[in-house]
């Protein structure tokens, strides 16, 4: 009895431990996942959307606009690029990026800088996913407007009057290289939008 006893205190024990284990790593495992898997490379399944460039109010998640955004939006408008290490399409857009603007950063970098763009400032932010603090790498899904869910994906903050006569942000998002293949095109239309970025915030600032 007593040796019967100990025989099932031990399978007892061992099934905990191993059950334990399964649940810890598999919490591991799905948080790991989760920040990895989940955004798409969107040149590795050779997806380049062509979306809108129209300029919303709404958050694509509903939920408020970061307050690293917000602190950088006193100053004019943000423009703010996604990536993952493994991304071709990050790779290819990221050298025209810097020739527009006028600046350097690697691929691994989480790279922040306001500079003068024609005359006007702007705040370009740098995030990898792959790299970067939570709360950057979250914002992707607020403003993920046409819910692709993958990078790269650039977006553009500035401001405007509501319907309610309100300043608030309004923004638009692109996605992989825009639709366009040939590279003149891509800076071009990356410059438009940021020109109408910084005309609109312009012409709002005064009552923000």
């Amino acid at each position: 009895m007593r040796k019967m006893l100990t025989v099932q205190i031990t399978l007892l024990v061992v099934f905990s431990a191993a059950f334990g284990g399964i649940v810890f790593f598999t919490d591991v495992y799905d948080q790991v996942y989760t920040r990895i898997v989940s955004i798409t490379c969107l040149s590795c399944i050779k997806l380049d959307p062509k979306t809108s460039s129209e300029f919303v109010f709404k958050t694509a998640n509903g939920e408020d606009h970061p307050g690293f955004v917000l602190e950088n939006l006193s100053k004019g408008p943000v423009f703010i690029a996604y990536r993952k290490d493994v991304c071709t399409y990050c790779d290819e857009m990221e050298p025209l990026i810097m020739n527009i603007l006028n600046i350097t950063f690697g691929k691994e970098d989480v790279f922040y800088k306001t500079i003068n763009f024609k005359g006007d400032n702007i705040t370009f932010i740098h995030i990898n996913r792959d790299h970067a603090p939570k709360i950057l790498t979250d914002s992707l899904q607020i403003y993920d407007k046409d819910k692709i869910n993958g990078v790269p994906m650039f977006t553009f903050v500035t401001i405007n009057y509501d319907h309610d006569g309100v300043v608030k942000p309004y923004y638009t998002t692109l996605y992989a290289k825009l639709g366009l293949k040939n590279d003149e095109e891509i800076k071009n239309y990356l410059t438009k939008v940021l020109e109408e970025s910084i005309s609109l915030y312009n012409d709002n600032k005064a009552g923000y």
